[in-house]
């Protein structure tokens, strides 16, 4: 597969700013025992701001993937021994984190469910406080309006929850297994509990859990070729992690519950590369069928709350007993322990939590970022993990347990410098989207959407598949999976980047 040539449209402009990158980068590549970013040298090209917040959220989300990257760029060198070096461009790292809102099906785009709103925001509370209910299920929404016993409208809903004092509120959600955050401080939430738990934790958490002989990486046409991953994710930060995967040429089979009703765009924009299929894993049946494909898989990926995967007989040291050597990938909204490990959550909440929505506008009107960066850099990231506990699998060999939590994540986005106030000059380079932009015949009809965004020396980032509707395949591995031929229609090299 050759290599896309682009254009370099620039650099970073200040050695403060190019070595604050390197830094952020360099710190996440020390989690690993592997990796060295002296030996895959990485260029950023450009800087923020992309979008009107006040976090460098390009530049988060590129540090991100050239953590990625790099772990790709090694284990490319492991199978061939060839070293190669990886470039990314700032605006389209940025513009990926808003990649489920720029699909486009047949030219129109790809709508969200009504069901999300109005509940979906910020409301104000009896104290003053503000707090975020997320409604992105049917059983969430229902749950929240028989707590807040009140009709699904905007105005209904504001009057119930001015009643409400607004950590009560919280609580009284949480005991009901409901999702809200009330809108903190990034100091209230480094007070907080579970905020100083996850401070005293990694950006990515990796923890060997079992014994197993080592497993080098062999011969392959992709870096990832003949990787087995079984992505039992949902939403958006979880199926974006084995979308990473895929696009370095894993083979990753989603498996769907039948009972959770499906985002449209979300199962669209996570779903390129990947087979399709469902499970009920309250049917023995079914579960067996999971362990069998458990048994020759390489990545078994969750993003369920803490304790739900193991109540169905699937925790990672179940997995890892049914399949030494398994890389075991859980993604959380607050991570999996203390006081809200258990705690269902989404990519506004976290950002409500941590600080972010305050930082982005204030305590009275708490505003959340215009995309979904911790959804994706948590994907990004997850990815990363994954692609290290690999490269240690094949050293020394093991079972291991990778996490990461959104939460964790808004913490580390927060870390880096900010804009103050909020930039009203920013705009996205010309041609990035363009550049980025792949056309595919589906299941879907003509979609339109975003390409990955590393640009590699030698090897291409690309998903061999399109993304295909849930149940769309058999619960099986392929038997001979085909050699890849890269996307019908490639990403256009000819345009800047």
């Amino acid at each position: 597969m050759p290599f896309l040539r682009f254009l370099n449209t620039g650099t970073l402009t200040t050695g403060r700013r190019k070595l604050s990158l390197s830094s952020a980068l360099n710190q996440l590549l020390g989690l690993s025992q592997e990796l060295d970013s002296s030996r895959h040298p990485v260029e950023f090209i450009g800087q923020d701001p992309i979008f009107p917040s006040t976090f460098r959220l390009g530049e988060a989300a590129s540090v991100a993937l050239a953590a990625q990257s790099v772990a790709i760029c090694e284990v490319w060198r492991q199978r061939t021994g060839r070293e190669q070096s990886v470039s990314i461009n700032v605006a389209a790292a940025a513009l990926s984190l808003e990649s489920v809102l720029l699909l486009r099906q047949r030219g129109y785009p790809v709508p969200y469910p009504d069901v999300v709103y109005p509940l979906t925001c910020f409301h104000p509370c009896r104290d003053g406080r503000s707090i975020f209910l997320h409604a992105g299920y049917p059983l969430l929404r229902n749950g929240l309006l028989d707590l807040l016993d009140c009709p699904n409208k905007l105005d209904a809903i504001n009057a119930a929850v001015l009643q409400w004092n607004s950590f009560e509120l919280e609580e009284a959600a949480a005991k009901r297994g409901l999702c809200a955050a009330v809108a903190r401080s990034p100091e209230e939430w480094r007070a907080h509990p579970q905020g100083a738990l996850l401070a005293a934790q990694p950006v990515v958490s990796i923890e060997r859990i079992g014994d197993s002989a080592p497993e080098p990486f062999a011969p392959g046409a992709r870096p990832l070729s003949g990787v087995r991953v079984l992505d039992l994710t949902h939403v958006l930060a979880g199926p974006t992690a084995t979308r990473t995967l895929a696009e370095q040429g894993a083979t990753v089979l989603r498996v769907n519950s039948p009972s959770r009703p499906p985002i449209p765009g979300f199962v669209i924009d996570t779903g390129h590369g990947k087979l399709s299929t469902l499970l009920d894993l309250s049917s023995q049946d079914d579960a067996d069928c999971l362990r069998g494909l458990i048994g020759r898989a390489d990545v078994f990926a969750q993003s369920y709350r803490s304790g739900a995967m193991g109540g169905l007989g699937f925790s990672a040291s179940d997995v890892a007993a049914l399949r030494p050597g398994i890389i075991y990938l859980s993604l959380s909204c607050y991570g999996d322990e203390g006081p809200w490990g258990q705690r269902r959550g989404w990519e506004q909440l976290a950002q409500s939590a941590t600080g972010m929505a305050v930082t982005e506008g204030s305590l009275d009107q708490p505003q959340a970022s215009p995309v979904f960066p911790n959804d994706y850099i948590a994907g990004y990231l997850g990815a990363f993990g994954v692609t290290e506990a690999l490269l240690r699998r094949a050293r020394e060999g093991g079972s291991y347990h990778v996490k990461v939590s959104l939460s964790r994540i808004a913490m580390w986005l927060q870390s880096f410098p900010r804009f103050s106030p909020a930039p009203t000059d920013f705009k996205m380079p010309p041609g990035v989207a363009e550049s980025m932009a792949i056309e595919r015949d589906t299941a879907y009809g003509r979609l339109r959407y975003l390409g990955p965004v590393p640009r590699f020396s030698e090897t291409q980032a690309y998903w061999n598949l399109p993304t295909a509707p849930m149940a769309a395949h058999e619960a099986s591995w392929p038997a001979c999976p085909a050699e890849p031929k890269g996307p019908p229609i490639p990403v256009n090299a000819a345009i800047p980047r």
